[in-house]
Formats: C-alpha cells, sequence, structure tokens
C-alpha cells in the first residue's frame, strides 16, 4: 500500500471502519513509514483532546429519573387553565429550542477547533520533510493540471512571484480525512501553506486571523472556495497574501 492510499484510510483505521484486509494492510502500512505512523499519532491525540470535553451522567440518574415519574400523578385540568397550559407548551418548546442552538453552536465550536488542528498539523508535518512538495513549478499551467485524477475539483493556482510571494510547488494533502489542494508560497526564508477545498456555503467569508501554535493562521473563502493559510510569518504579510488571492 502507497502512502497515498493509506493516508486516506487512517482516520477509518481508527475509527473501526476498515475490513479485515484493508486494516492489516494499513497497520502493516503504518508499522513501516513513519510518515504514515506520524498521521496516525495526530488521529489519536485530536481524538483523545475531543472526547476529554465531554463528561457522562451518572449511571443513577436514569434510574431517579424514571422513578419520580412514575410516582408523579396525573393533574385534571380545568377548560380555564388551556391557556396556562398553552402558555407552558410555548416556554418548554422556546427551552428545548435555545437547547438546540446551544448543542448546535457547541459542535460548531468543536468543528471548528479540529479543523484547526488539522490544518497547523498538516503544515508542521510538512516542514518536518525535507521538501513540502510533491510538484515543484512556479508555472500555474503545470502545477492546476497536476492535480487532474488526484482531488476532485479545479483548484485556483496563481504565482505571485511579482508581489513578493513567489508559487514554489504544490502536494495534496489530507485534512478531516479528504483530499484537499495545498500550494506552497515562499516569503524570502518562511514557508506559506495554502489550503483551499470548494464550498457550497452562498456567503463570503471575511478574513480571520488566529495565532496556534506559535504559527499565524488566515482563513477566508471566495468565489465558491475556502482558504486556510498556515505560516510563521508575520500576520500583516499573511494579510497582505489574502488580498492578492
Amino acid at each position: 500500500m502507497h502512502c497515498e492510499e493509506a493516508r486516506l484510510l487512517v482516520s477509518a483505521l481508527l475509527d473501526n471502519e476498515l475490513s479485515d484486509d484493508q486494516e492489516l494492510a494499513v497497520s502493516e502500512h503504518i508499522e513501516l513509514c513513519a510518515y504514515c505512523a506520524g498521521l496516525a499519532e495526530d488521529y489519536r491525540q485530536i481524538s483523545l483532546n475531543l472526547a476529554s470535553g465531554f463528561q457522562h451522567a451518572p449511571a443513577a440518574l436514569t434510574g431517579k429519573i424514571r422513578a419520580n415519574i412514575k410516582r408523579e400523578k396525573p393533574v385534571c385540568l380545568p377548560p380555564r387553565s388551556f391557556g396556562t397550559v398553552r402558555w407552558a407548551a410555548v416556554v418548554v418548546c422556546a427551552m428545548g429550542l435555545s437547547a438546540l442552538a446551544a448543542g448546535h453552536v457547541m459542535r460548531s465550536s468543536q468543528e471548528q477547533a479540529f479543523l484547526e488542528r488539522e490544518i497547523v498539523t498538516a503544515h508542521v508535518r510538512s516542514l518536518a520533510q525535507d521538501r513540502p512538495i510533491q510538484i515543484a513549478s512556479s508555472d500555474g499551467h503545470t502545477v492546476k493540471p497536476w492535480f487532474n485524477g488526484r482531488i476532485d475539483y479545479a483548484p485556483m493556482v496563481r504565482d505571485l512571484t511579482f508581489a513578493g510571494f513567489p508559487l514554489v510547488g504544490a502536494r495534496v494533502e489530507i485534512v478531516d480525512g479528504h483530499r484537499v489542494a495545498a500550494l506552497v508560497y515562499k516569503r524570502r526564508e518562511h514557508v506559506i501553506n495554502l489550503f483551499m477545498w470548494p464550498t457550497i456555503e452562498p456567503d463570503l467569508q471575511s478574513p480571520r486571523h488566529m495565532a496556534i501554535k506559535g504559527y499565524n493562521v488566515l482563513t477566508w473563502s471566495a468565489a465558491g472556495s475556502i482558504y486556510w493559510a498556515v505560516s510563521d510569518l508575520n500576520s500583516r504579510e499573511m494579510g497582505d497574501l489574502q488580498k492578492l488571492l
């Protein structure tokens, strides 16, 4: 099994979603490949970090709730109480909607934090290699066709040498279990990884800066794509790159 295929299956391996033959092939590959072994360990740590944020209710709680429900007697309400019942129903419904909204916000926040870690991990992993690219070229007409058959969309590729951000190459990266395009730019001696993939969200997302593990991260969306740029370059020049793209 080659690295590119194994990297697509590592997440499914950890979630026990592979067939016996696939599980054996990926496991054997990870034992022999330090790069994929590191990827598997990154995924394990992310899963552990996410799991640590949840707490289970005490086992006795379910029994107590059921016992209390059984002890309650049905209450017969006179006709004039129906208005009160309707009001109470509205309150309960509103509370339920609030709980759903809070749950959605929590899930969205956790998914965002997971994606941020995935992006930074991919950046750091690329720096640990001798060359963080699979195709070395500054020519967009060479780099863009290279992605054909490797990902299921055509990424936007621009050489920005004229502005001091030369394109040095590209590679296919794995983010959240999916193949995405990763373009590699340089600014002096700083390496900038630009990850991009299509989105169905109609609204444009304004640039958002953050600092994660000492790296500057910038994300935004435009023209049907989501972009994530990561580097140890200062945030001002990262913003300059975003404006050029």
